[in-house]
């Protein structure tokens, strides 16, 4: 190995997020000082951990740094930018002594799975092949992840690392941690046929001259999830031309995540079961929880509950097949079965409706994202787009319906918002605020809604692959054998009850977070859920439990008044040992007394979708400040719906029902306009 040369190095490796440029000085054999020259890590994980990375490898000769935990793909990324300077640095070239030995190697790392709606810690398999010091094929037999989201991914990068022989692979727009995890099996195979993964590295992927092109179309969709699919097929089989500009490389939408429920009224499923039902009801049901909250437009809410049947067949007409219709409480007006279910969740969903506006003649574009609407004389004329190598399209059609998904990806534009939502442990939506910036270039009346779509639960971002037993303040796995306080330390509702009962009140109370307390009989029903309480901290960095003799103790951890919290842990005992709960009627076997020592874990906000969204009218054409039609645009899906929403959320299927009711309602309206 030679020398190294004194100079200063630009390399670029791929971080969690996106590309790391960094300058890198070498001077007599030592690493004398680096320059971060771009990275776009998230700042309190990756970007932290880099500029710590930074000053430990500076002033040293050891190009190889320990990585720093909770950033282990930033970690790995600035380990191999030092490689390469110190290649680049070399007075022989590296490349030419690359040897792979042939043959089949396979390697298994953490990647992403989901539990219940929630991010996680899963695996992936990956089969690489080498012959004659090439990469010849890639399979990924297992993994955790979705079919149309992480198996997307996986196809998308396998062929570009055969095509180019390189990883420098860019993170595939909505699977990140997906992609990530290919790029690191992808490493480790290379390590085991003898190879240095820095090398294939270093080979960077040369990107053609991006072009301008002119398109031409009936009808442009922003989004590709539940609400523009919708709009898509509905469009098409009334004989229109439509393209989708979908931003995200794969089927990555809320939608996608989703439990995959639909809610629906009066349809086949329901007859199916002997359920019987009707839209008026239905409509009678949802208007009882949502018709005080100031935003509630009741035309549009009627439309959504009549429209139930009709898009209930409509799914199934392209390909949805129902596993069941469920209902997501056994109490008050959620106890009818109208939570029509599908197999394989949202992905299920989603996969279909894909397939079906394929087949269709839909011209689905993933990676193309809409920069601005075309406007001419008030009216809007199309889109002008930018898909992954920089190309420009301009795409000219009679309207335009965004379904782009809400904010919640967007902190700044969350937190400008919706500024009580200040203790967010987890969010699951999708939507970077795009459509937010289309409606404000065309002059939208936006509709403020002070919360987003959530609910006070028991989970915490940093449990990886540990998973409670069960979680108190969960819709789809719930723990009803604990006692749920407020902020304050009140009992404000039935821990059996659907958890945005709760949600409620705890949001009307004005707290960010709740309480669930138990005794020792819980804590050795739940050990799991009990033990994740006690050894890890909040997303805000607090213990998210605690164990402590007196309920006086608990109070005085969280910060609320211990005689309040006392008083309700003794009515809350007098009732168990009553063995009714005259209260709040919650079922008699969860009653459990709470008993020394005593156990209080957090409930932080668990968010999905923002609401603050367009103002529509029922064909979903989208209103100005004077409650005027803006011509050739309309919305659809999470960044519409904040006239048909409240924060005691019907429960799962309402959002999706919300997509495809007015996602179908903006193509007809358009279409009949063409």
């Amino acid at each position: 190995m030679g020398q190294l040369k004194n100079g200063t190095y630009q390399v670029s490796t791929k971080g969690f997020k996106g590309n790391i440029d960094l300058a890198i000085t070498i001077k007599n054999e030592q690493i004398a000082k680096i320059d971060i020259l771009k990275e776009e890590e998230t700042p309190n994980i990756g970007g932290k951990a880099l500029t710590a990375l930074v000053q430990t490898a500076q002033g040293r000769n050891n190009f190889s740094v320990d990585g720093i935990s909770g950033a282990s793909y930033t970690s790995k990324a600035f380990n191999q930018a030092l490689t390469l300077a110190k290649i680049a640095a070399q007075d022989e070239k590296q490349e030419a002594t690359l040897t792979l030995n042939d043959g089949q190697y396979t390697t298994t790392v953490n990647s992403f799975q989901e539990h219940e709606g929630l991010p996680g810690i899963g695996k992936m398999t990956m089969l690489a092949t080498f012959k004659n010091n090439k990469i010849t094929d890639i399979e990924v037999p297992e993994y955790t992840d979705t079919n149309i989201m992480g198996g997307m991914a996986f196809d998308i990068l396998a062929k570009k690392a055969i095509a180019k022989q390189s990883t420098d692979l860019d993170v595939v727009t909505g699977a990140s941690v997906s992609s990530n995890a290919f790029r690191q099996a992808l490493d480790n195979c290379i390590l085991q046929a003898g190879g240095q993964p820095e090398i294939f590295a270093a080979r960077k992927i040369k990107q053609r001259t991006p072009i301008v092109e002119n398109l031409n179309t009936d009808i442009v969709v922003i989004g590709a999830g539940m609400a523009g699919l919708c709009a898509a097929i509905e469009a098409t089989d009334q004989g229109a031309k439509v393209l989708i500009c979908e931003a995200q490389e794969i089927n990555g939408s809320s939608s996608t995540r989703s439990e995959g429920f639909v809610m629906g009224a009066g349809t086949k499923e329901q007859a199916k079961h002997g359920i019987e039902d009707t839209t008026d009801a239905f409509f009678e049901d949802i208007y009882s929880l949502y018709k005080d909250e100031p935003t509630i437009d009741t035309k549009l809410m009627r439309k959504l509950t009549h429209d139930s049947t009709d898009l209930n067949n409509f799914l199934m007409e392209n390909g949805v097949t129902w596993s069941g219709v469920t209902h997501v409480s056994e109490k008050g007006v959620r106890n009818l079965k109208r939570a029509h279910t599908t197999a394989g969740l949202g992905a299920e969903l989603i996969e279909n409706l894909v397939q079906s506006a394929q087949e269709k003649g839909v011209d689905l574009r993933y990676g193309l994202a809409v920069d601005r609407l075309i406007t001419l004389n008030g009216q809007v004329q199309g889109v002008v787009a930018r898909n992954k190598l920089g190309d420009t399209l301009i795409i000219h059609a009679s309207s335009v319906i965004v379904a782009a998904g809400s904010y919640t990806e967007n902190p700044e534009m969350l937190k400008e918002l919706n500024p009580r939502m200040n203790n967010i442990e987890v969010i699951t939506g999708r939507g970077n605020g795009s459509a937010m910036r289309f409606f404000k270039q065309a002059g939208a009346q936006i509709v403020d809604v002070p919360y987003i779509q959530m609910m006070y639960y028991f989970y915490g971002a940093s449990w990886g692959d540990r998973f409670p037993e069960a979680i108190p303040g969960s819709p789809t796995l719930p723990n009803y054998d604990v006692l749920e306080v407020d902020g304050g330390g009140r009992r404000v509702a039935s821990e059996d009850d659907f958890c945005f009962e709760y949600t409620k009140r705890v949001w009307d109370g004005g707290y960010n977070e709740g309480y669930a307390i138990f005794g020792q009989v819980t804590a050795d029903k739940y050990p799991e859920m009990t033990d994740l309480g006690l050894t890890t901290k909040t997303a805000q960095g607090k213990p998210f439990g605690y164990c402590e003799d007196s309920i006086k103790a608990l109070a005085t951890d969280v910060g609320i008044d211990p005689q309040t919290l006392e008083a309700t842990v003794a009515r809350y005992n007098e009732l168990c040992e009553k063995g009714v709960d005259e209260d709040f009627h919650k079922n008699s076997a969860n009653m459990i007394k709470i008993t020394a020592p005593y156990y209080l874990v957090r409930l932080p906000q668990i968010c999905t979708d923002g609401y603050t969204g367009a103002k529509i009218n029922e064909n979903a054409q989208v209103l100005d400040e004077d409650n005027q039609v803006i011509k050739g645009l309309y919305a659809c899906g999470s960044c519409a719906d904040s006239q048909m929403t409240g924060i005691n959320y019907f429960g799962c299927g309402t959002s999706l029902l919300t997509c495809g009711v007015y996602g179908r309602a903006a193509a007809k309206d358009a279409v009949s306009r063409l």
